[in-house]
């Protein structure tokens, strides 16, 4: 079977370098409109409420966390602005922080799982050694684990995931107080605000509900995507690209996430340049024998899930 680094030296770099190109203005716009649309949903929710109307904004708003948290997934590798600077100051304060993470920690975390994908040394993969992420995995316990995200339980997990606290095998430089202290100042400047306007329940409504309930479903779904239920391909390779259709962007795989063979291949390639890059390195014939790629949820839960009784 070819491994990751063979296949790169079939596809050759001079076939992918254009797709490297960062544009800064799509970095900071995707994350201007994300915004946009959360405060736009909340506005209009507020203004015509209902319990219907409340439950399609939960999902659409815990959905666009998701999206930021995939751009602080972006700003991990440097990719939303060329000035490494503003690049994390952008993904902290806009992206990780109203998430409750830190893409600080998240990093040293994020950027071993790409230095020892799916090995003892990838701590996403030791993480998955847990019986709820054994795939194939029977439909009942599967809809178990998905409720428990929709009620808020799995935004736990989520944290642990986040943090590279209990790593050991790579050498952690030390946070610096100050950035402890500003952490600190930016909770409290938001909850004094919205307590001091007696609008403290919004963001009850509509930051920590939407994140602990959908955002966390729809991030174990695009979880298992990417590299469950995979069987017979070297380490380096069992990685899945999942196609699907625009409400499916929206809602569970935004950002291009979902295209996730390319984004291991060639992490330096931005994610509004990764659907380009698939169907470009798609053409070479032992490229597309080798990815192991599914062309809708559907099909990822038919691979990752055992519905039969037996």
């Amino acid at each position: 079977m070819t491994s990751a680094n063979n296949l790169k030296r079939i596809v050759g770099f001079k076939t992918v370098s254009k797709f490297h190109q960062l544009n800064t203005a799509k970095g900071i716009f995707s994350i201007l409109i994300e915004w946009c649309i959360v405060i736009t949903l909340v506005l209009f929710c507020e203004a015509f409420f209902s319990w219907p109307l409340y439950v399609m904004c939960l999902v659409i708003i815990g959905a666009r966390y998701l999206a930021l948290g995939l751009i602080m997934h972006e700003g991990v590798h440097g990719l939303i602005t060329t000035n490494r600077k503003v690049n994390d100051v952008v993904s902290e304060l806009f992206c990780a922080w109203p998430l409750f993470i830190s893409m600080r920690s998240y990093r040293v975390k994020h950027l071993a799982h790409h230095a020892w994908l799916n090995t003892d040394k990838d701590p996403d993969h030791v993480a998955k050694v847990n019986p709820d992420w054994q795939y194939p995995m029977k439909f009942v316990k599967f809809i178990r684990i998905a409720i428990s995200q929709l009620i808020g339980v799995g935004v736990f997990e989520t944290f642990r995931v986040m943090s590279s606290s209990q790593m050991t095998a790579v050498k952690k430089n030390k946070t610096p107080l100050s950035y402890h202290l500003f952490r600190v100042l930016f909770y409290s400047i938001i909850v004094t605000t919205f307590v001091l306007l007696d609008k403290g329940m919004i963001l009850v409504w509509y930051w920590i509900i939407p994140f602990a309930t959908w955002t966390q479903f729809a991030n174990r779904m695009r979880r298992v995507a990417e590299h469950s239920g995979i069987e017979g391909k070297p380490h380096d390779m069992q990685t899945r690209t999942t196609t699907h259709g625009l409400l499916v962007r929206v809602l569970l795989s935004p950002k291009n996430i979902s295209y996730h063979n390319e984004h291991h291949l060639y992490p330096g390639v931005p994610c509004y340049n990764l659907p380009k890059l698939h169907n470009e390195i798609i053409k070479i014939p032992e490229v597309k024998e080798s990815l192991h790629i599914s062309n809708s949820y559907k099909n990822v839960f038919n691979e990752c899930i055992v519905t039969e009784i037996k």
